[in-house]
């Protein structure tokens, strides 16, 4: 595990997939971990670790090519208005001071947003004379070229394959701030994985994101979430907090508007060639120079985790 300084850090909040026992070192090859049972999990080559096993395995998430493209729109600072504010959310929610908070983000991706939550972190211990400030970071996706990035994005980030739809391979409460950025959702196992008083942050689309992009490039997948209904599948699990709506206008190069709809739904039906030939018909041929005005509008939702409730059942049941 030395070579993966990430995982060594948040190896303890993981689980099992099989069995629920604890992970620890590695295994009979130098590229495993495995618990007392004898069950085996990858390390992957980029550096993350693969706990996926059945159904999940033919799962395969982003491409390469979507992957890349939100590496570079997000890495140019788009988005970063979206960044500060989940790390200015994740510091407050770090009122107890607990000196190596665990921040987890499903649908993670390259790990750009997690990156930054933990710069901000340590960033604002510092200014507060706390040296010795530790946050984890466990970054979860299913697409092996995105984990190799997320893997990178920051010493303390470990890269960690599952599937989100299905049980957490993640120990009961060890979470103390769970992001979820246009990912799925699954109720119960953000419930039963975050510690009591840990705040989940889910951030949708507002109705005018990305609305001048629709028509030209054809977006597929975006269907901004009506707050009733977002709040009615967690409320049963989390007490909501007040919604905050956050609107980025953005000029973009017509390249960058290009990456931007190659890195979401619309990239696992269009190519990058179909969105540059949509592009220089919307926009003329000279995608270098050419901009467009673009409306980045975002929901950040916060609930709070309250009573254990349901973790012991689902424990049990696992």
């Amino acid at each position: 595990m030395g070579a993966h300084p990430g995982l060594t850090g948040i190896l303890s909040a993981l689980r099992c997939p099989v069995c629920a026992g604890e992970l620890g070192g590695a295994g009979a090859g130098a590229g495993e971990v495995c618990c007392a049972a004898g069950h085996s999990f990858d390390l992957g080559r980029g550096g993350y670790l693969s706990l996926r096993g059945g159904r999940s395995r033919r799962i395969t998430g982003d491409t390469s090519a979507m992957v890349a493209a939100r590496a570079a729109f997000l890495d140019a600072g788009y988005y970063a208005p979206l960044t500060a504010r989940l790390g200015a959310l994740t510091a407050a929610a770090r009122a107890d001071g607990r000196a190596a908070p665990m921040i987890l983000e499903i649908g993670a991706g390259t790990g750009h947003h997690l990156a930054g939550v933990l710069t901000a972190l340590e960033h604002g211990a510092l200014e507060h004379g706390d040296r010795g400030h530790r946050a984890r970071g466990i970054a979860v996706d299913v697409a092996p070229p995105a984990l190799r990035r997320a893997a990178r994005a920051h010493p303390r980030i470990g890269a960690v394959s599952f599937d989100a739809a299905e049980q957490w391979p993640v120990a009961d409460g060890q979470v103390d701030v769970l992001l979820d950025v246009f990912a799925p959702r699954h109720p119960g196992e953000m419930r039963r994985v975050l510690r009591p008083g840990g705040l989940l942050l889910v951030v949708t689309p507002g109705p005018a994101h990305l609305a001048e992009l629709r028509g030209p490039l054809g977006l597929v997948g975006l269907h901004p979430d009506k707050d009733g209904q977002l709040a009615g599948r967690l409320t049963e699990q989390f007490s909501p907090g007040p919604v905050e709506q956050l609107d980025v206008p953005l000029t973009l190069p017509v390249t960058a508007a290009v990456d931007l709809a190659l890195m979401g739904p619309t990239g696992h039906h269009r190519t990058r060639d179909d969105l540059c030939r949509a592009a220089a018909a919307a926009w003329g041929s000279d995608l270098e120079s050419a901009t467009v005005p673009v409306t980045a509008s975002f929901r950040l939702h916060p609930f709070h985790a309250g009573s254990p409730g349901l973790a012991g059942s689902i424990r049990a049941a696992w």
